[in-house]
């Protein structure tokens, strides 16, 4: 260091110091300036994670899965001003680049048989814009009688209505989010809008924590530089040691810039942290030559300032740079982002304070001064000697805090939801409020199926894993393909359930072909289905226990090699099983879906297996004249009333009447002899319709007495009635003659891959990844500290006794996150490498100031250290923790965490320090190099003090 000095103090070093530093500060102004930011929230998510890679594959594959749900209150929203205007925000939107698919009730698809012509329907469910009270009625009607619409685009009171926007993939979230909400702010500039899903909740946190840096920063550094300049009581001096500190400052972010590194939430705090960590090093030099320069020359004066004060700056500067390059073990890329540059910029601040501080100090020719007496150092000698005076108490004292504090270490939770990154009652969270109230929620898992989309078999695997998912705690309503396939097919033969043949199938999905709202759920090459889940909840000590479940659940009850095994076969029974037990899924499915209690799953197992009630002639007959009155009827008869008398006629014969039986009931409600080709035309038209409808009928009547059986009490009015048929055509499915089992030897095998994915997943992930994280972090931060303390004291002992303080202050701290429930997340995962980082100078300082002749009691050592380095301890710890404190004030939840908690932190960390220390010291002195000032020992002066002691942080 001697060396290094005198070459340091040489006027052609410090103009080439200077010029240098002009210039790099110059370079790094104009790269500060390039500086992007990434509010990507999803960027956090650890990328070598393979459910990460799941997670964008499926989000490729479907568009994307990052979905903006606007909400919209209203009085009435289908009033007809009201629907005029979201139908054209929804043509808007569909519009506009970057948007995949624009979503609303002005264009949900809806699929109805044609009742003259027979067939499918296919059109919006709300076609046009009611005119007339009757047919704003009647439109009312319509809508609330669509299960699958109401609770996902309209509320069931009809007073909120929900826009989805599906992102472009690869489309920039912010731009996505600042279109839709411009759109949405035209359209319904008076009406109350909520605003969720990734893009506006990514966008959120970071604008809200940019503008809390934009605000806050300046009285951070504000309060910073008042206390330095406070303490120090030199405005050249205070103003050289923060010009240092805003140097490498720039020089950190003039890096990013020039290596192309995006600002992200984490990042944007690094100034205030840098200020506040960094100011204390050129501190450090400027005291220690101020006390020295009374007596000697500059150059001298400088020389022995390097000497003395050079190796505890670096070691206290290098313990900061490890305990944040700790990071770079993280999995998570903003993280380790954030622990690099920050321990760059540390390390700047520092190698400023050693060459270029000193450098203008010989340029500027800066003379010393005397120290002031200063009344506090007798409180801190007081405090550094009472461990020694009382060391049972303090003992015991510490002992407890200890204990304590580890007790309520273990409640920290580690559990990360959208709660981590916003405060309650923010906007993002009355949006959550609202859409939670009104459409059971926003927040989505999917399942990603991969398959043959057109074989029935695994239609209805993807409908049984629904419908034991949609029955789940939590899960508000599930939508896949087969839901659409199964709608389609009501449709066109009347009865809500999946085809049997997989040409039917693919028949089915012709109707589907350009509806962007099927893109979301099939791909078009029909091998990859999305089931999308809307859970209730977005509390991560919820959701993450559900999406455990939910992946149980498709391990264990989806066969990934399957066959399709026919009745009619050694595995008679298997089919007949896993047919009945479909069928108990789709009933306790929709009693849920329709608000009733959940039947008890072996009774009603027990009622399905038993066998098939009478049909009611009544419905069929209602159902054959409507049909001999449509289109769909080949032959033509009279008029409506040849059609009730021939329903009448053939409707009491049951299902499959004799074929003489059936021509002699036509011929005499025609009153034409048997052999008149219209009865004999007529007789084969009905011969099958007459069979489905006496089905539907029997079905229905079975319904009716399963639901009594089970004690299920359906709803009143036409919900009740379409709760009874939907129980009715899941009955239809025991004539199944087949179903897909697990693959045996022999049997044809055909793949079926499930995967859960979805931002609960991520959000799991990324809990445990938290906390891997944390661990790995903690220990390497306090191995590389260990190695720098033990080779700055040449004893592994007196580093580990370096180390005790901030293992103390950790405890203390993630005790209070327990005792108050501060989750472990993205931002107090730092705490640890922070803590170590800067918290260990504090110990630094002390052990190069305890100095003691022989054979003096360890109390002199004590006070000696705590005269000269107590002060400044605690000047230091009320900088660093105000302008920490100062990030609390803002409205991020993020920030108001590590700015509270990092404020704590040093404030303990001081406390640690001149308690545990003498507490635990058992030598005269630590380091042979410390050096106390002439006439230092009997001075009380903060300059005195700071010669050796003005920590940094």
């Amino acid at each position: 260091m001697q060396a290094l000095a005198h070459f340091l103090v040489r006027r052609s070093t410090a103009w080439f110091t200077v010029l240098i530093v002009l210039m790099l500060s110059a370079a790094s102004v104009f790269y500060a300036t390039r500086v992007q930011r990434d509010d990507d929230v999803l960027a956090f998510l650890p990328r070598s994670n393979p459910e990460v890679g799941v997670f964008y594959d499926v989000n490729k594959r479907f568009g994307s899965l990052d979905i903006a749900i606007v909400g919209i209150g209203t009085d009435d929203v289908l009033a007809p001003d009201f629907l005029t205007r979201l139908r054209a925000l929804t043509k808007r939107l569909n519009e506009t680049d970057g948007i995949g698919y624009a979503m609303s009730l002005a264009n949900f698809e809806d699929f109805t048989a044609d009742p003259t012509k027979g067939g499918i329907t296919t059109d919006y469910l709300v076609s046009r814009i009611p005119e007339s009270d009757a047919d704003r009625a009647a439109l009312r009607e319509k809508v609330m009688s669509r299960d699958l619409a109401v609770g996902n685009v309209v509320s069931e009171d009809g007073k909120a209505a929900l826009v989805y926007v599906f992102a472009g993939y690869g489309a920039d979230l912010k731009t996505v989010a600042g279109k839709v909400r411009a759109a949405t702010e035209e359209a319904f500039p008076n009406e109350p809008k909520y605003w969720g899903g990734a893009p506006f909740i990514s966008t959120y946190i970071y604008d809200i924590t940019q503008e809390d840096m934009r605000k806050l920063a300046p009285w951070a550094v504000l309060v910073i530089v008042l206390i330095t300049i406070a303490s120090f009581r030199d405005v050249i001096g205070a103003g050289l040691a923060l010009l240092s500190t805003a140097l490498g400052i720039v020089m950190a972010l003039g890096l990013m810039g020039a290596l192309g590194v995006a600002v992200n939430v984490v990042l944007s705090s690094l100034p205030v942290i840098l200020f506040a960590l960094g100011s204390a090093y050129a501190v450090h030099i400027l005291s220690r030559y101020y006390v020295v320069a009374q007596d000697e020359d500059r150059k001298s004066a400088l020389v022995r300032t390097l000497v003395e004060v050079g190796p505890p700056v670096l070691a206290s500067g290098l313990t900061t740079v490890a305990g944040l390059l700790s990071f770079i073990l993280m999995d998570i890329a903003p993280l380790r982002t954030f622990g690099v540059f920050t321990a760059l910029g540390i390390l700047f601040t520092l190698v400023l304070s050693i060459t270029f501080v000193p450098a203008v100090i010989l340029l500027a020719r800066l003379k010393g001064k005397p120290p002031e007496v200063s009344e506090p150092s007798r409180f801190h000698a007081w405090l550094g000697t009472l461990p020694q005076r009382k060391r049972v108490a303090v003992g015991a004292g510490v002992a407890v805090l200890t204990l304590v504090s580890a007790f309520f270490v273990g409640r920290v939770d580690s559990r990360m939801d959208n709660a981590a990154f916003f405060a309650k009652d923010s906007p993002p969270d009355r949006a959550e409020a609202f859409m939670r109230d009104h459409f059971g929620g926003s927040l989505f898992l999917q399942i990603q199926v991969e398959g043959d989309m057109t074989d029935p078999a695994v239609l209805r695997e993807i409908r049984a894993l629904g419908d034991r998912i949609a029955v789940l705690p939590h899960v508000s309503s599930v939508n896949h393909v087969s839901h659409a396939v199964a709608q389609i097919n009501e449709a066109m033969e009347g009865d809500n359930r999946l085809p049997d043949t997989a040409a039917k199938a693919k028949l089915l999905y012709g109707f589907l072909e350009g509806k962007k709202a099927v893109r979301q759920l099939v791909t078009d090459d029909r091998r990859h289905a999305l089931m999308q889940i809307k859970l209730g909840t977005s509390r991560a000590s919820e959701t993450e226990p559900l999406v455990e479940q939910i992946k149980q659940i498709a391990a264990s009850s989806v066969a990934t090699s399957y066959a399709v095994v026919e009745a009619k076969g050694p595995r008679q029974k298997d089919v007949e099983a896993r047919v009945r037990e479909g069928v108990v899924l789709r009933i306790r499915a929709l009693s849920r879906q329709f608000g009733l209690a959940l039947p008890d799953a072996a009774e009603l197992e027990k009622r399905v297996a038993e066998p098939a009630t009478a049909g009611d002639a009544a419905p069929v007959e209602a159902q054959l004249t409507a049909f001999l009155g449509s289109e769909e009827s080949s032959v033509e008869l009279d008029g409506p009333e040849t059609a009730r008398k021939v329903a009448a006629a053939i409707a009491p014969l049951g299902p499959k009447p004799e074929e003489a039986k059936l021509v002699e009931a036509i011929a005499r409600a025609l009153e034409k002899p048997a052999d008149d080709a219209l009865v004999t035309d007529l007789a084969d038209t009905v011969d099958k319709p007459l069979e489905e409808m006496w089905r539907r009928s029997e079905t229905m009547s079975r319904a009716k007495a399963l639901v009594a059986a089970v004690k299920i009490t359906p709803p009143p009015g036409p919900k009740g009635e379409r709760f009874l048929t939907a129980v009715a055509a899941s009955l239809m499915d025991l004539d199944l003659t087949s179903a897909a089992l697990p693959a045996g030897a022999g049997e044809g095998a055909q793949k079926l891959g499930v995967a859960v994915t979805g931002l609960p997943v991520m959000h799991a992930g990324l809990s445990k990844s938290v906390e891997s994280n944390q661990w790995a972090s903690l220990f390497l931060a306090l191995g590389l500290v260990l190695l720098i303390m033990a080779a700055l004291f040449r004893s592994l002992w007196s580093g580990l006794l370096s180390l005790a303080p901030i293992v103390l202050t950790m405890l203390v701290i993630y005790g209070v996150m327990g005792l108050i429930d501060v989750r472990l997340d993205i931002g107090t995962s730092m705490l640890a490498s922070l803590i170590i980082g800067a918290g260990v100078d504090y110990a630094v300082h002390l052990m190069v100031a305890w100095n003691a002749p022989d054979g003096a009691p360890l109390t002199e050592s004590a006070t000696t250290a705590a005269r000269h380095t107590g002060p400044a301890i605690w000047v230091n710890a009320l900088m660093v923790s105000a302008g920490f404190f100062v990030l609390t004030l803002g409205d991020a939840r993020p920030l108001q965490n590590v700015g509270g908690l990092t404020a704590g932190a040093m404030l303990a960390a001081a406390l640690a320090t001149m308690l545990v220390i003498p507490l635990l010291a058992r030598k005269r002195r630590y380091i042979r190099a410390a050096r106390i000032p002439e006439g230092a020992r009997s001075s009380e002066a903060p300059e005195a003090v700071l010669d050796t002691s003005t920590s940094p942080p």
